[in-house]
């Protein structure tokens, strides 16, 4: 089965300050990391999967509610990415152990300068997780997915 993404990285690039030239591989890992992992733990796995499910299957557009949950997800999901991809672009781990590259013309930014940008991108992403869950309880009447257990 293909991987399906709830959102993309044209969209997280077009709505955060991240590099148009970050590779793909980076905002896609990081991108699968905020949607099964960050937003599976809001919407709770079955729910999940049928927006998953609708858009793979391009019947989002058929089903109001399902869609207008996957538009309100984006900004969550866009700033989760952020958070996740600060630690992979930032360091690298190879043979010689975890390293960060250097460059002339750039000045790399510190420990601390990189925790502060994930609690600034952490601070945004909490804001719409909160944001999407009051709107998941507002209208769980139209998730029929969404019970006492799963969110």
């Amino acid at each position: 089965m293909a991987e399906i993404l709830l959102s993309s990285e044209a969209f997280v690039k077009s709505v955060t300050n991240i590099s148009d030239n970050l590779a793909g591989k980076y905002v896609l890992a990081s991108l699968r990391e905020a949607q099964e992992v960050g937003l599976k733990s809001i919407l709770g796995e079955t729910l999940l999967e049928k927006l998953k499910a609708l858009v793979g299957n391009g019947k989002i557009g058929t089903s109001p509610s399902y869609k207008a949950l996957v538009d309100k997800c984006q900004y969550y999901l866009a700033y989760m990415t952020i958070v996740e991809v600060v630690n992979k672009v930032s360091y690298k781990i190879g043979n010689a152990g975890v390293t960060k590259a250097t460059d002339e013309n750039m000045e790399i930014a510190s420990q601390e300068e990189i925790i502060m940008q994930k609690e600034y991108y952490q601070g945004k992403a909490d804001y719409y997780c909160l944001d999407l869950q009051q709107y998941v309880l507002d209208n769980r009447s139209d998730f029929p997915e969404v019970d006492e257990c799963s969110c």
